[in-house]
């Protein structure tokens, strides 16, 4: 099997793709993308990305590292087999850095998944992790998943802000929760810093004139009641310098956090500030919400894969 060959396939957005390095965090990306896949009809993708050839000083190391690949995915596959027997589950390797392998393939996937890596310490160090460098890169929603899973978690919580891409992060918690049978918590976090006088008033994609912190989340709440109507909406509230604070706070004992990848702010960073600080810690299974990519020119960067043969239990990658 190579990791470049000439019949590449792309990946389809009925697949959620998950990221296989063999950690602890890992597994329990690969058991959430599995339980994902399985709810939702889709196909599991494991991706495992090894060091390009070139950084390895002898070229029989590459090689190992290759054969070590081949040998984690067929071991995930079947673990994730076992407890989801009839579900499509494909795997290839590729070489390359993580983030930026995940990434080019997030353009077709419908979800990438991934174990969080290491958080950031106190001084802020921990933005070169693997996991904060996907959910920056990535095109696609990203579900960055912690580990120890804990039991008893309920409930989805949703910030929003007004944006546009809180309104896309809306409906995809409020659709994860009328799935997973749970309630949705929408909340807003009004700071106790009053914005410039100009904050309302900007006019570019993503970025509407503010309303009253109650409308919005009393007309948030009503139009998810409204989609689902067997869904349990709850509204909250809060006032605190730090939304990503309140955020953190209330998503503590929840099954899932969903979040937009901007908000409200000025400047178009590869994502917002809240997201980063959220990523950060981690409080559960956080979904970092993308709108639809926009067509880009041709750059001359493709990522080909060797096709990926898909199967219940047996989905390895036939190059």
């Amino acid at each position: 099997m190579r990791g470049n060959d000439e019949r590449g396939q792309d990946l389809k957005a009925d697949e959620v793709l998950v990221g296989a390095d063999g950690s602890r965090t890992g597994q329990e990306a690969a058991d959430w993308a599995a339980q994902r896949a399985n709810g939702r009809g889709l196909r599991l993708h494991l991706v495992r990305v090894v060091p390009a050839p070139w950084y390895y000083r002898v070229p029989a190391e590459y090689g190992k590292a290759v054969a070590g690949a081949e040998v984690l995915l067929g071991l995930e596959r079947d673990r994730v087999a076992e407890r989801h027997p009839t579900l499509p589950i494909g795997t290839n390797w590729h070489p390359g850095e993580p983030a930026l392998v995940l990434s080019l393939l997030s353009v077709g996937a419908e979800i990438v998944v991934i174990g969080s890596d290491r958080s950031a310490d106190s001084r802020g160090e921990g933005f070169g992790s693997v996991s904060f460098q996907t959910a920056v890169l990535c095109q696609s929603p990203v579900a960055v998943i912690p580990a120890p899973s804990v039991a008893g978690r309920t409930g989805v919580v949703v910030g929003i802000d007004g944006s546009v891409d809180s309104e896309l992060a809306l409906k995809m918690a409020a659709d994860e929760a009328n799935r997973m049978g749970e309630s949705l918590t929408v909340l807003h976090a009004v700071s106790k810093v009053l914005p410039p006088a100009a904050a309302g008033s900007r006019t570019e994609p993503g970025y509407s004139r503010k309303p009253d912190p109650r409308t919005l989340i009393s007309e948030a709440a009503g139009n998810m009641r409204e989609k689902f109507q067997s869904l349990t909406v709850y509204e909250a509230l809060e006032s605190d310098d730090s939304p990503a604070d309140v955020l953190i706070r209330a998503a503590e004992q929840a099954s899932l956090l969903v979040i937009g990848c901007w908000g409200r702010g000025g400047l178009r960073k590869p994502i917002g500030s809240i997201a980063e600080k959220v990523l950060m810690r981690l409080p559960c299974p956080t979904i970092i919400t993308r709108p639809a990519p926009r067509p880009a020119a041709d750059s001359g960067t493709q990522l080909q894969l060797p096709r990926v043969t898909y199967g219940p239990t047996r989905g390895g990658t036939r190059g």
